[in-house]
């Protein structure tokens, strides 16, 4: 009951399988890859033999829908498929704590710093929601989003009382809570006129479940550059750099803000940007696979920062809190997110206005 009824057209050309980064990394033999979960499980009506343990280990980086010749709503389906057998008590412990902390805090993390209430207003033409990593994980996220936007001359605000956009809900099949923190949401989004995101999953989200159309920051500096608001100081030392494209900014949003985060880093006086070999292969950090399966979203994360390596970057940017966080954890080589490194390479732009 859960399958697109277009499901069925399945050719059984094995693309999605061959692509799955995750089949790639485990083998066919600890993860069913999309075909089987998604076709073959509706066709034999075997939905009920399901396990958590597979079925979660999709990190939802949407490839599989990418090559499917038949464009099947393979990723999609899996998603309704975890919606459909969910139940908080055979989750794994760290899909277990990600409700539990949006129930106790709002927030898909433990808090660990204070909220910014300065920025806080209940109106504005520009909404930013920094997504719950940006804020109180990698905050020179949050600092550097903030300061660009301050920059560009943008008025904006961040609503009071907002929580978790709800995509690790979406992640894990609880429909009820995500219906619950998107409502609530809305009734503090009112008084905005448009959304920026740090983050490619929250953008996402709210396009899919807000009716929202929202930016990703890689837009505002894009458009700001344009009209000169934006100008880069020279850099003295030569910077090899290179650019993961995350998923859900690559696949879900759209490529054309990847191509303006090129646009964005060839302004950039002394950097030569490098080509990784799979610049838009997964990284592991989505899907809810780095607090369901760990060891596997290091592994994915471990082949990325070897590309990177293997080309002698000195530098990878990811425009994504998620992305960077996993990318982080193998300790090999440098990440950084996008905007922090934008910004930090910004030319002062008259006296008085000197960048800390």
């Amino acid at each position: 009951m859960f399958f697109q009824s277009n499901i069925g057209n399945c050719i059984k050309c094995n693309a999605c399988t061959m692509a799955c980064p995750v089949v790639s990394i485990e083998g066919i033999s600890v993860f069913s890859g999309p075909r089987n979960l998604c076709v073959d499980t509706a066709r034999y009506g075997n939905a009920a033999a399901i396990l958590p343990s597979d079925v979660y280990r999709c990190t939802t980086c949407w490839k599989c829908e990418e090559l499917c010749p038949q464009s099947l709503p393979l990723a999609e389906t899996i998603l309704e498929l975890r919606k459909s057998i969910f139940d908080f008590n055979v989750l794994s412990d760290g899909h277990k704590k990600i409700i539990e902390n949006i129930d106790k805090y709002g927030r898909s993390i433990v808090p660990i710093t204070q909220e910014r209430k300065k920025y806080k207003v209940k109106k504005a033409p520009l909404l930013y929601f920094p997504g719950c990593i940006s804020e109180m994980r990698i905050t020179s996220i949050f600092d550097s989003t903030i300061r660009l936007l301050e920059r560009s001359g943008v008025k904006f605000g961040i609503p009071d009382e907002w929580v978790c956009c709800g995509a690790p809900l979406e992640k894990l099949g609880d429909s009820e809570r995500l219906e619950f923190l998107r409502d609530r949401n809305l009734d503090y989004f009112d008084g905005f006129e448009d959304i920026v995101t740090s983050c490619p999953g929250c953008a996402t989200h709210f396009l899919k479940y807000y009716d929202k159309d929202p930016l990703h920051t890689i837009e505002i500096v894009w458009e700001m550059m344009r009209k000169r608001k934006l100008v880069f100081k020279s850099r003295k030392k030569g910077l090899r750099v290179a650019l993961h494209h995350p998923c859900h900014l690559n696949r879900t949003i759209g490529p054309q803000i990847i191509d303006q985060a090129y646009d964005i880093l060839q302004c950039v006086e002394g950097i030569e940007i490098i080509d990784l070999d799979k610049p838009d292969a997964c990284c592991g950090g989505g899907g809810a696979v780095v607090a369901g399966f760990p060891e596997l979203a290091l592994k994915l994360a471990t082949e990325k920062m070897l590309d990177a390596l293997h080309h002698d970057v000195g530098l990878l940017l990811a425009p994504c809190p998620f992305c960077v966080l996993n990318l982080r954890r193998p300790g090999i080589g440098k990440v950084e997110d996008f905007a922090t490194f934008i910004e930090r390479n910004l030319a002062c732009k008259k006296e008085g206005d000197k960048k800390k």
